[in-house]
């Protein structure tokens, strides 16, 4: 049983270490946008105001509809009020003068009561349904922009973890290189052949690495918990990336990125929503000239009342209930207002004259928006190809040094200056990987996509 003991806790760390990397969600990029359109925090804030703006809808044209209120009262007089009335009416004989009090009602009484009001007329009413349906299409577009943002925040989240890893790939290829030559330069020195100042230089290297190693597995956590709240998920969910950085930065890739579809203001997104607030503020308009005429209305009153001087009887329905029937309409119009609703006219035609100069405005600004992003996109490939290239070069210089250190030609000042060379190129490097995959997103985010 002893003997047992370990393979048995070995399939069961085996077995663990299998169910969690099952448990594990696996996006490519394309998924974690689609992800993050459907459950990112904002996105499903948009969503929720855009059902509550369908709901506003049901409720406007519910004004238009009959409108029925029941109503049932009860009362008790605990004092009847009396009235004088002359005493000769119940006693001839009585003087001239004399007055007997007589009380008028009963002790209980109730009424029930339904009523239906009817709006036939009401110039209010048909512009409020057409304002009601600007609203929802506002607020289905104010959803879109939230899709659009979350795609694009997810995707910058995305080429965060992933320059994270290849930042973090990059260090750890140049410690091990370092850490052999680091072995090597040790036996030299200890058999004489170099000095302590060639073991100290590699070891003020390695160290320095280790510590970026360090950093960057720090910044890899952070990049991966942004990009779950970003996608609208869990902290604690472990997710894997299946879309690697190369596949990102093809040439291929890029260029489809440079060949993006030219700016089409009238798609845009922003463009769009500034069309409904124009929208909505001629309803307005039209909204404050409707008041200039009357509104009217019908309705239907029928009660049916009973009394009767014990509370028994008041609530006794095999009694006759004297019934009560009234049907009218109402006819309303503010003739005159002072100069209020001219005002009021007046400021809404300002508003629509403010939403045309905003319209205009955002013509411009999302012009001049896409032309700077599609130069800043360029300047970012351009940026690219040459770090690529510096870094062929950095890598080659640094070959050489290393090449010519270990053969004795060069010291190890050289060989740590080529290093920090190639270590900042690297930086450069996936620096330059970062900005062009950002601007691709900024430049497609400016098209409004």
């Amino acid at each position: 049983m002893k003997l047992m003991y370990p393979s048995l806790l070995l399939g069961l760390l085996l077995s663990s270490g299998i169910m969690a990397q099952a448990d594990a969600a696996r996006f490519s990029l394309a998924e974690a946008e689609d992800y993050a359109a459907q459950h990112a925090y904002t996105v499903q804030d948009k969503v929720l105001e855009f059902e509550k703006a369908k709901k506003t809808i049901t409720e406007t044209a519910a004004m238009g509809l009959p409108q029925i209120s029941a109503s049932f009262g009860y009362s008790y007089n605990a004092q009847i009020p009396e009235s004088p009335i002359p005493a000769r009416f119940f006693d001839p004989t009585a003087p001239e003068g004399e007055f007997a009090t007589v009380a008028f009602g009963v002790a209980h009484q109730n009424q029930a009561q339904i009523q239906v009001n009817q709006l036939l007329l009401d110039g209010s009413y048909f512009v409020a349904l057409q304002a009601s349906k600007v609203f929802k299409e506002t607020k289905r577009l104010d959803k879109e922009q939230a899709e659009i943002e979350a795609r694009k925040n997810v995707a910058q989240s995305y080429y965060g973890v992933l320059v994270a890893q290849k930042t973090k790939g990059i260090l750890e290829k140049n410690l091990k290189v370092l850490s052999d030559n680091f072995r090597e330069t040790r036996k030299l020195y200890e058999n004489g052949f170099l000095e302590d100042q060639d073991v100290d230089q590699l070891e003020l290297l390695i160290n320095n690495l280790q510590n970026n190693i360090n950093n960057t597995e720090r910044q890899l956590d952070l990049a991966y918990q942004l990009l779950k709240f970003n996608m609208g998920m869990p902290l604690d969910k472990a997710i894997e990336l299946s879309t690697t950085l190369e596949e990102l930065i093809t040439p291929a890739q890029i260029a489809v990125g440079l060949s993006l579809d030219s700016l089409n203001i009238e798609n845009h997104i922003t463009y769009r929503s500034t069309l409904a607030n124009e929208r909505a503020a001629q309803l307005s308009l039209a909204n404050e000239k409707a008041k200039y005429y009357p509104s009217l209305s019908a309705f239907a009153t029928h009660s049916q009342s009973n009394f009767g001087n014990e509370f028994n009887d008041v609530f006794n329905f095999n009694t006759y209930w004297i019934p009560g029937t009234t049907i009218g309409a109402s006819l309303s119009w503010n003739v005159f207002t002072g100069l209020a609703r001219h005002a009021k006219v007046q400021k809404a035609k300002i508003d629509v004259d403010r939403i045309s100069v905003a319209k205009e405005a955002t013509e411009g600004q999302l012009d001049l928006a896409y032309k700077r992003a599609s130069s800043d996109y360029k300047f970012a490939i351009d940026n690219y190809n040459n770090q690529l290239r510096n870094l062929e070069l950095s890598e080659k210089i640094r070959n050489r040094t290393l090449i010519k250190y270990k053969e004795g030609l060069s010291s190890s000042l050289d060989l740590s200056q080529s290093e920090n060379q190639l270590l900042q190129t690297q930086t450069n490097y996936i620096n330059a990987i970062l900005n062009a995959l950002n601007s691709k997103e900024a430049l497609e985010y400016a098209l409004g996509k």
